[in-house]
């Protein structure tokens, strides 16, 4: 059994996705499978399927959510990893973040992930911008990890039912974030290993329609039993929607914001995602991680 199943959803550039995939063949162990999952537009030219790579494909109208919790069903690594198409990798890049499973309390492993014109990494989500999805490049100071690049337990993301099928692809990572929060699951941080990403991620939502839906996201996991999300007061979100009216973008995402902090629509459905995964998660013993001499490099947090 592979101890790391690496998933590449076909997203819309096959060049990136090549790019991608050869980087994967160039550098991975015999313990690393690759699975890729596509809608039917990816028709295999180097015939990397069977030998070399596994071939999910989806419905044409699958989200990315739907592609990557079929891809995890099918995978079989312990591990599993999401690598966007642009994404290239070190050698041995896995090797400390492996280690850090070897912890039974870990269950999300990040790593930095930064495009060719950035000069330091992003790790994750900044838990002290929670629920709003800023990002930050302070290994300790993550409340989760992005979508690209993480690593995590595959028992722990079936127990949690994997990505949210129900909410924007744009968010789902931030989804997954909250709902590790909201669990309680211990993050580790791989610090010397970065990624390099250089295909721009493509948004789907427009400001508005992000603004509305993270504050959708904010409210459900707010109002979730034992939830540590917390909601500022209306009266400063208007203030700041003030004071971003000279910028178009931030306005939209703050209005957004303000109308969606009080639609109510998801939160039974997180409520209930979150009672899910708790109970399927019960039998776990959830602790803070001690750092072993070994690990010297590995920044392990509890969420």
């Amino acid at each position: 059994m592979p101890r790391l199943s690496l998933l590449v959803p076909f997203v819309r550039d096959p060049q990136a996705l090549e790019a991608t995939l050869l980087s994967v063949l160039e550098v991975r162990s015999d313990d690393v499978e690759l699975l890729i999952v596509h809608r039917g537009e990816y028709d295999d030219p180097y015939g990397l399927d069977g030998d070399e790579a596994t071939l999910v494909e989806t419905s044409a109208k699958a989200t990315l959510a739907q592609q990557l919790n079929l891809a995890t069903k099918a995978a079989s690594g312990r591990i599993v990893q999401v690598l966007m198409p642009g994404t290239v990798l070190q050698p041995e890049w896995a090797d400390g973040a492996l280690e850090a499973f070897e912890d039974s309390d870990v269950d999300v492993v990040s790593l930095g992930i930064r495009s060719a014109n950035q000069s330091e990494p992003t790790y994750g989500f900044d838990a002290q911008a929670l629920p709003h999805r800023r990002f930050t490049s302070d290994p300790v100071a993550i409340a989760g990890p992005m979508l690209a690049g993480t690593m995590i337990r595959r028992s722990t993301l079936v127990h949690m039912n994997g990505w949210n099928e129900q909410i924007p692809s744009d968010l789902i990572d931030l989804e997954l974030c909250l709902l590790t929060t909201a669990l309680k699951l211990n993050i580790g941080v791989v610090a010397d290993v970065q990624l390099v990403h250089n295909e721009p991620s493509a948004a789907t939502l427009s400001a508005y329609e992000a603004g509305k839906a993270i504050a959708m996201l904010a409210c459900g996991y707010s109002e979730a039993p034992e939830s540590s999300i917390s909601l500022e007061p209306l009266g400063k979100r208007l203030g700041q929607l003030a004071t971003g009216l000279l910028n178009p973008k931030i306005a939209a995402e703050r209005l957004g914001w303000v109308l969606g902090i009080r639609d109510r629509t998801w939160v039974r459905p997180i409520a209930e995602r979150i009672s899910v995964a708790r109970s399927n998660l019960s039998s776990a013993t959830l602790q803070v991680p001690y750092s072993s001499p070994a690990a010297s490099q590995t920044v392990r947090r509890a969420a």
